[in-house]
């Protein structure tokens, strides 16, 4: 049963409603995934740097990173066909009491969920499209500092 009216309507219904392509185009692929966490001198200042190496066979624009569930702010860096996409994500401070009044060293909860995974990837277009796609990153390697 090879019909492929059949086979027509369901990319169309398939690809309805969707606004990004699912996960990647085969153009980019991740070289490594890591995330580092760091901490301040003081209670509460804490958070961890999300570092992605991506390898692109053709030009792109990184819109976006989605890391363990968080959108982050990042930076990105090019070098030939690599490119690296860096993102910090800081704790939030839950405590009721002044930051400037908290001694240093005292024990802050941790405001990240323990639900660490969640959906990673990096959103990006192809320079010559403009079509958005998205690689999905299976899981970050914690790296000690």
């Amino acid at each position: 049963m090879n019909n492929p009216l059949l086979l027509i309507l369901f990319w169309v219904l398939a690809s309805c409603g969707m606004p990004v392509s699912n996960f990647q185009d085969k153009s980019v692929s991740v070289l490594s995934a890591e995330k580092t966490e760091w901490s301040g001198g003081r209670a509460g200042v804490k958070g961890i740097i999300y570092t992605v190496k991506l390898k692109a066979k053709k030009d792109i624009i990184i819109k976006s990173l989605l890391a363990e569930g968080s959108k982050i702010p990042f930076s990105q860096n090019t070098s030939g066909n690599i490119i690296v996409v860096q993102g910090n994500l800081q704790y939030k401070n839950n405590n009721d009491a002044n930051i400037e009044d908290l001694p240093s060293g005292a024990p802050v909860e941790n405001a990240r969920n323990k639900a660490d995974l969640k959906e990673s990837w990096v959103e990006y277009t192809l320079k010559s499209s403009g079509k958005s796609y998205k690689i999905s990153i299976p899981k970050f390697v914690l790296v000690e500092t």
